[in-house]
């Protein structure tokens, strides 16, 4: 009996390996020979792209197993390198049967376990998974420790350049600030970079233009580790990881014209981009704050009272002084002026080093009387422990020497918490010197402290006016805080102090203007004293987020200003924004202040602003506010931001009325941001960069059906910024230069389309770095199809025969000829294949809902095979998994 059970069995399997080959039905020969198709491949839930693939019944074979291994992000191990190309090169098993799908749900599936290299083919998806033994799989800890930047085909050199317009006017003054960063591909690893600058200013009649280059140099990177630059430098790129985050709050490095050589960073795998100092500011009011670099705008901020942070990333690196113009009612309030630097703190385990030499260019800032004096510095970065490091620096200008010792610590604390104790040093041969001390420290539920000092002199702090050292001013900054949560409430205390330690007076020059002489004026050893108690509470209510602050202040000033304490109290609801179907959200703020001092009238000022924005495409938004102090003055303003393809734009009109003098005060600000390409695919304008020299990445759709007509519609991701593509467009993103970040393109989550976007190639998402003056050319193809739902009327002697949509992305049918319908957008006659007869469906479609079309009843008619259009006889060859099931059925029949 088993005896014969076995035979059966072979008997069983001889007979269906013979009905694959002789008893194929006419016209599916191919399917068992096996057909190309275009199959979206995945490693580790990890999208590598669609790739060409021949697949028949039982393996599937690669056309291009190489790209695949590239796109896989593997370790340098090559001989796993080799195992897994040797395997990728074989026809693989299909193990159609683990996949997940609509019969089988069951857990575990799409998962299979192996010794090398295997895969799972999904044919309702056409989709691939890939599985590698478990060693193989890539690991971001053992990735490399520096970058390597793209380098295929489709990378190529261009001319990138970012520009950026600020522009204020009101009735007493016009500013305008343009200024462009640009980068240009040269070779495989080297690039020029320039910044430049133009700025306008005009004030009682007088009009004041400047126009500045302030870097322009060609750049060299050898073994990702060094780098060697000529041209027109300042130190911009000293305290980045382009010239290894060095940290000097002293040393002259004013902009030269030379050359010079160091170690880089900007290869290093890190995760994030190096950070600016926080810039911080006391507003008693909802306030205009605009931010300069001597007489550059760097940014307009629109902020409501209490303690405000600035957003820095824009601004260029370097150590320099920040003056911030306080504007209430578009009447400027106050002027300060903080220290900045925007560095980084990463690190290799490397000594990082440079040395640089020319001559002085000719900047205002420099230290030296002759501008065409010679410069040259050296700087040194020592790791002493993983904790710790020392920074070491020396300057010669205009044979005047001045050095910098610094150190830094970051000491393990354990259960006591972590703390950054940083220190530094200057001398120069001038009489100039300078000190720093900062100390941070948090541990967890104990307050934060921290301290920061800073103390500069030179010969003029003596009054020496034949002292060179202008670099150096004569003040002492001291601030120290603690912080600390306390049943819900974010409980802070902060002494500042401000001494100026000059022995002279700055006389009234009569032969300048009020503006300088105003801001010269500088009294003797003069000293400030502020100390301000804070309490900030934040909840929600609802929909609405309430922001409560309670403060007490008291200054202590010998100078001009005198003596003040007083108290204030804020109050603000905000709504939180929820979206709509449409992708559209708005919401509500309302904010009141009350504050009184010894100085000052009581004063309380309230706000009422309401935002809208729109994140159906691109975003959008447009927001109106009016506010006022007590019943003196009412301000109203309305503002609006474009974030589209071509750059950012954005506007903001207010306006001031002085109800006692019946006055009113208007004001304009403005900015555009946008970047702009070069390169052999032509010229292109793009959303707006970072401020540094860049990259980018240029994404072009193309409609592979020419009859269409229809819009598609395509999502595109670069590095965070996101764009919409319909049609037959391109979009150009900025991609910074040296950082690794991702590109991404997928269908279209935006409301209200008309049918599906289908993506034939150009779709996932990869990792790719680029080197600044680099484009990376991404191509999209991709078709537009419609849905439909209706009933098929089919000819009686066809009902017994399994369905398949010859020229259909999808079609489901049910029993009682109801069906689910997607179909090309230039397609508007469905045909379908029944056991061996041929159907021609036309579709009218009877309603519309969304993406939706209903078309009823539809009667088929047959027609034969030569009347069928070329297109649709093509089509029918490359339905595979429909053919699938014809074929199974007609095996089936065969065997019977």
């Amino acid at each position: 009996m088993k005896k014969t059970i076995l035979g059966l069995l072979i008997c069983s399997i001889i007979s269906s390996a013979n009905a694959r080959t002789d008893k194929i039905p006419p016209g599916f020969e191919v399917i068992v020979l096996g057909q190309k198709e275009y199959v979206d491949v995945y490693l580790a839930g990890r999208n590598l792209g669609k790739y060409y693939a021949t697949v028949n019944l039982d393996t599937v074979k690669f056309d291009q197993p190489e790209k695949i291994l590239d796109a896989m992000d593997l370790s340098e191990d090559n001989a796993t390198k080799k195992q897994i190309a040797a395997k990728l090169m074989l026809p693989l098993e299909r193990h159609g049967e683990l996949s997940c799908s609509a019969v089988n749900t069951s857990a575990g599936c799409d998962y299979l376990k192996t010794n090398d290299v295997a895969l799972i083919y999904n044919d309702e998806k056409n989709a691939v998974n890939l599985f590698l033994n478990e060693q193989w799989y890539p690991n971001k800890a053992d990735s490399s420790l520096y970058l390597k930047p793209g380098n295929d085909e489709n990378v190529v050199n261009a001319f990138i350049h970012q520009q950026d317009i600020n522009v204020a006017v009101d009735q007493d003054f016009k500013s305008a600030y343009l200024q462009g960063t640009g980068a240009l591909g040269v070779t495989e690893n080297s690039y020029i970079g320039a910044y430049w600058n133009l700025n306008g200013y005009e004030s009682d009649g007088e009009t004041q233009t400047d126009a500045e280059v302030n870097e322009l140099y060609y750049r060299h990177d050898i073994l990702s580790r060094f780098y060697v630059q000529g041209g027109r430098m300042d130190s911009r790129s000293l305290f980045s990881a382009d010239g290894g985050n060095f940290n000097f709050s002293f040393l002259p490095l004013s902009a030269m014209n030379g050359v010079r050589a160091g170690s880089t960073l900007s290869y290093l795998n890190k995760e994030q981009a190096s950070q600016g100092t926080p810039v911080s500011i006391l507003l008693s009011r909802s306030s205009r704050v605009d931010a300069y670099r001597d007489n550059q705008l760097l940014g307009s901020f629109y902020l409501s009272g209490g303690n405000q942070s600035l957003d820095t990333s824009s601004f260029p690196s370097g150590s320099y002084s920040l003056q911030l113009k306080i504007y209430e009612s578009n009447q400027l309030s106050r002027t300060e002026v903080v220290p900045f630097t925007k560095t980084g703190s990463l690190n290799d385990g490397h000594i990082q080093w440079f040395i640089q030499m020319g001559q002085l260019a000719d900047d205002s800032s420099s230290m030296a009387d002759d501008k065409n004096a010679s410069s040259a510095q050296a700087g040194v970065r020592v790791p002493v422990t993983a904790q710790s490091e020392i920074t070491l620096g020396a300057a010669s200008v205009d044979n005047h020497f001045s050095s910098e010792v610094g150190g830094r610590l970051v000491p393990t604390l354990g259960k006591f918490g972590n703390a950054e104790l940083q220190t530094g040093l200057f001398y120069n041969d001038q009489g100039g010197r300078g000190n720093l001390q900062q100390v941070n420290w948090n541990a967890e539920n104990w307050p934060s402290l921290s301290f920061y000092r800073k103390d500069t002199q030179g010969g003029q702090c003596s009054g020496d006016t034949d002292s060179n050292d202008y670099d150096l001013n004569c003040f002492e900054s001291i601030s120290a805080g603690i912080s600390q949560n306390i049943l819900s409430w974010n409980l802070s205390l902060n002494w500042n102090r401000t001494r100026n330690h000059a022995d002279y007076h700055t006389r009234w020059d009569e032969e300048e203007n009020f503006a300088d002489n105003f801001f010269s004026q500088t009294d003797a050893n003069t000293t400030s004293d502020n100390i301000q108690l804070s309490a900030t509470r934040a909840f929600s209510l609802t929909n609405w987020m309430v922001n409560t602050s309670i403060g007490l202040f008291t200054r202590d000033d010998n100078s001009s200003s005198g003596n003040d304490h007083g108290a204030y109290v804020m109050l603000t609801f905000s709504e939180t924004p929820r979206l709509d179907s449409d992708a559209r959200s708005r919401t509500t703020t309302l904010s009141a202040d009350y504050r009184t001092s010894k100085d000052a009238a009581d004063q309380t000022a309230w706000n009422l602003s309401r935002t809208w924005y729109d994140d159906n495409v691109n975003h959008r938004e447009m927001g109106i506010n009016l506010g006022g102090i007590n019943t003196d003055t009412l301000d109203s303003g309305i503002n609006g931001r474009i974030n589209g393809l071509y750059g950012n734009l954005s506007a903001n009109l207010t306006d001031s009325y002085d109800r006692r003098n019946q006055e009113h005060s208007t004001a304009f600000t403005g900015s555009y941001s946008s970047t702009l390409a070069v390169s052999r695919y032509g010229v292109q304008i793009g959303q707006p960069g970072y401020g540094d020299p860049s990259a980018a990445v240029l994404v072009a759709v193309k409609n592979i059906d020419d009859e269409s007509t229809e819009p598609l519609s395509v999502d595109a991701t670069a590095n965070g910024n996101r764009a919409n593509l319909t049609g037959n467009e391109s979009v150009l993103f900025p991609y910074t230069g040296y950082e690794m970040g991702y590109v991404e393109i997928s269908d279209s989550a935006r409301k209200h389309q008309s049918g599906t976007t289908n993506l034939i190639a150009g779709s996932g998402k990869n990792s790719l770095m680029l080197l600044p003056g680099k484009l990376r050319y991404r191509e999209v193809s991709a078709t537009f199809s419609y849905n439909y739902i209706g009933k098929l009327i089919l000819p009686g002697d066809v009902k017994r025969f399994p369905v398949i949509g010859l020229n259909s992305t999808m079609l489901l049918l049910a029993e009682n000829g109801g069906f689910t319908l997607e179909m090309p957008g230039s397609s508007r006659d469905l045909y379908v294949l029944a056991g061996q007869t041929f159907l021609k469906c036309p579709l009218k479609v009877l309603k519309k809902r969304a993406s939706i079309r209903y078309t009823g009843d539809i009667q088929c008619s047959t027609v034969a095979y030569n009347q069928l259009p070329a297109p649709i006889q093509v089509q029918a060859q490359l339905k595979q998994s429909l053919r699938k099931q014809a074929l199974e059925t007609a095996q089936r029949e065969s065997v019977q």
